[in-house]
């Protein structure tokens, strides 16, 4: 079920998009999990009308006894999905803080607050990099460093992390 909720939460915030939801659902199936709407999915092209394609994933989601994220939980798998990219190189710091100064506030751990400090302010990082190359040399190792303490969280734990802040938020 674990990609399930990865292609989930990288729907929700945009990594995957509505017209790769038939590939990412015959991907799916591939790796064993099924319902009808998961199948009808995978049969759909591209060109289809992509707010049929977004109702058939949500509902194989529901399918497969699951829920799609809440916009929070997706923003810090995110979160931790950027960290992850930085810590293992395939992405450089410019390019997690511009992704990360897109509007992402989404943190709850302490190791996710640092992250989100670490990226820093856009403008000053953009001034730091143009007349102080030593500050902006001292910024990428300090985002590299909170990339791997925060890369170190799996999607399972933040899910877990979630469901119990959710829990915690019924009535009683």
């Amino acid at each position: 079920m674990d990609q399930l909720f990865v292609v989930a939460w990288q729907y929700v915030v945009g990594i995957v998009e509505s017209e790769d939801l038939p590939m990412r659902a015959a991907e799916l199936l591939a790796a064993g999990l099924d319902s009808l709407a998961l199948r009808d999915l995978a049969g759909r092209g591209k060109s289809e009308i992509t707010t049929e394609l977004s109702e058939l994933f949500r509902q194989a989601v529901h399918e497969l006894g699951e829920s799609m994220p809440s916009k929070e939980t997706a923003e810090r798998c995110l979160l931790h999905h950027l960290a992850g990219q930085l810590a293992a190189g395939t992405k450089t710091p410019g390019e997690v803080a511009a992704r990360v100064w897109q509007g992402l506030t989404s943190a709850q751990t302490g190791a996710e607050r640092e992250f989100l400090q670490a990226v820093g302010d856009e403008y000053y990082v953009d001034y730091i990099a143009d007349h102080q190359p030593d500050a902006f040399r001292a910024w990428e190792t300090e985002l590299r460093f909170a990339a791997q303490r925060l890369s170190g969280t799996t999607a399972t734990e933040i899910r877990a992390l979630q469901e119990r802040s959710e829990e915690d938020c019924r009535p009683k």
